[in-house]
């Protein structure tokens, strides 16, 4: 899917441990294969029977082949680091029968996800793998244990890391009135439960973790999974074990996580925060990622940064860019935009521009989301079976933003972010206007301007909210009416550095060179340049030459 190019086919595994990527398939008459990176490096591949890149540091590329005159024969992305999940591109599965795994691989492919959530595959959440001819999941839906298995293998043959969907305490009403003694309660002495059919049981006591590594843990090896995403439900907030003892929620998920990761010291681990909560909770070490699920009153798109800082706490501090301790990726979001109600062509434009507007706002917080997947879908309620079905355009659209937004991303997750004393501070180094309001934050009516800085680089952000009334990921949003933008920055000496301005709707989204004009500034000189905002969103980046 997609109208990118013909696809490198060596560069299959879109993420990568270690630096060294070999491409072997390369497109005839190939005389230059590079792999760029937003921050503005590109590394030259050794070229022999195949194009070899050694030592590439953490990062999304994008690997070129070009022919003799410099005419680009082939791309791809891909993502390189220590673990999946340092740097997640996120997506999800939800569709377990044989004819289903095919499609869900090949969107899957298309959104270069290296990590992939397979969600409420079990038979019983107490006893998750069902007999070998397959079962039916908690919903009363079909499982084949063959696609399951297939899936996974198809999810790791791309790179990424299958993820198997664990609540951390959902117990079946049969096993929770066995074993009374491993539950949670309410005030009121009866279990705390979500629905009729499943109550809680108290993560920190050793023997629901013990039964959880086992089961959950015997299930991953027989499907194939190398990755847990262990979720919550935000809740209980003053529960009781059953001697009426108060469990306190922060310490009884840490200990749980704890003796996970002691059971499963290479799997990749995701934890979800629900709104953040517990906030500034401690994940263990190992591979894993922060996760956050979003819910009202976290219904703007303003409330993303606070949320994220409130769920890492001081934890969450990002650094002051690569001279003093670089920053590292916030984690990743979900969240359901109910925003598909109606299927008036109207409608459903507002409908995608909101969730296309929301993963390139998180992805200028220096964060991942979590909204696509399955088969050409797209999340639009925490059960993940009622996601909506992308059109075929619609997904022409879902991709353009989504690659855009790898290609741009390490920018933010790289650099100091100074926006909240650049934008609309006098006294900022960096100015960005046109003929409406711009501000540090996305709220509806303006511009959201996001400004990353390093040794190296200036990074600068610009997405179109014009069309949001309230901005909230929870509406439909028009499109917005910006169409230039005028930028300025302050830097020392305007002729080391270079200017390139990467424009979503123009030029397939890359970063092309832009030359700029020498200003006056209050603290000396500065560039000035226009940015184009053609489909909703630019990147401009100034990097020293």
């Amino acid at each position: 899917m997609g109208s990118e190019q013909v696809a490198l086919e060596g560069v299959r595994a879109f993420y990568r441990t270690g630096g060294d990527i070999a491409v072997a398939a390369l497109p005839p008459g190939t005389a230059r294969v590079v792999a760029s990176r937003a921050t503005g490096e590109v590394f030259e591949a050794e070229l022999g029977n195949h194009a070899h890149f050694g030592g590439l540091q953490a990062g999304t590329y994008c690997i070129q082949a070009f022919g003799p005159g410099g005419t680009l024969l082939a791309e791809q992305l891909t993502t390189v680091g220590s673990h999946a999940g340092e740097r997640p591109v996120h997506g999800f599965a939800t569709s377990f029968v044989p004819e289903s795994v095919p499609a869900v691989l090949d969107w899957l492919r298309a959104l270069r996800c290296t990590v992939v959530q397979v969600y409420d595959w079990m038979e019983s959440y107490s006893a998750p793998l069902g007999p070998p001819g397959g079962w039916k999941d908690p919903s009363g839906r079909d499982v084949s244990f063959g696609a399951l298995q297939s899936l996974a293998v198809g999810i790791k043959a791309n790179g990424a890391v299958a993820h198997a969907y664990a609540p951390i305490y959902a117990v079946d009403r049969p096993f929770g009135e066995k074993h009374p003694e491993l539950l949670m309660y309410r005030g009121d002495g009866a279990a705390e439960r979500l629905f009729d059919n499943i109550v809680l049981a108290d993560p920190s006591d050793p023997r629901w973790q013990r039964h959880f590594a086992s089961t959950y843990g015997e299930a991953a090896d027989e499907v194939g999974f190398d990755g847990f995403h262990v979720d919550s439900y935000g809740f209980p907030r003053a529960g009781l074990d059953k001697q009426g003892r108060y469990v306190d929620m922060r310490v009884a998920y840490e200990s749980f996580l704890e003796s996970f990761r002691a059971q499963r010291p290479d799997d990749q681990i995701s934890f979800n925060q629900v709104n953040g909560v517990p906030s500034g909770l401690r994940l263990p070490d190992g591979p894993g990622f922060r996760y956050c699920e979003v819910w009202p009153p976290n219904d703007l798109w303003r409330h993303l940064e606070g949320l994220l800082d409130r769920s890492a706490g001081k934890a969450g501090f990002r650094g002051s860019g690569p001279a003093l301790g670089r920053s590292v990726m916030r984690g990743s979001i979900a969240c359901y935009p109910p925003v598909w109600a109606s299927a008036e062509p109207e409608a459903r434009e507002a409908s995608l521009r909101t969730v296309v507007l929301t993963e390139a706002i998180a992805t200028c917080l220096g964060a991942s989301a979590l909204l696509y997947g399955d088969a050409v879908g797209v999340l639009c309620d925490p059960y993940y079976p009622k996601h909506e079905r992308l059109s075929a355009a619609e997904a022409e659209t879902v991709l353009a933003w989504h690659r855009f937004a790898l290609g741009c991303r390490d920018l933010f997750l790289e650099g100091e972010d100074t926006s909240w004393y650049e934008i609309g501070d006098e006294n900022g180094a960096v100015s960005v206007s046109w003929d409406g309001p711009v501000r540090p934050e996305p709220v509806g009516g303006g511009l959201f301007v996001r400004v990353v800085r390093s040794d190296n680089f200036i990074g600068v952000g610009i997405i179109d909210l014009t069309g949001s009334a309230n901005g909230s990921w929870s509406e439909g949003t028009s499109p917005g009416r910006c169409r230039l933008a005028h930028a300025r920055l302050l830097v020392e000496s305007p002729g080391e550095w270079e200017a390139a301005v990467a424009t979503l709707g123009s030029g397939r989204g890359r970063f092309v060179r832009t030359p700029f004009t020498i200003v006056s500034h209050r603290e000396g000189v500065g560039a000035e340049l226009k940015v184009p905002m053609v489909a909703g969103w630019s990147v401009l980046r100034l990097t020293r030459k």
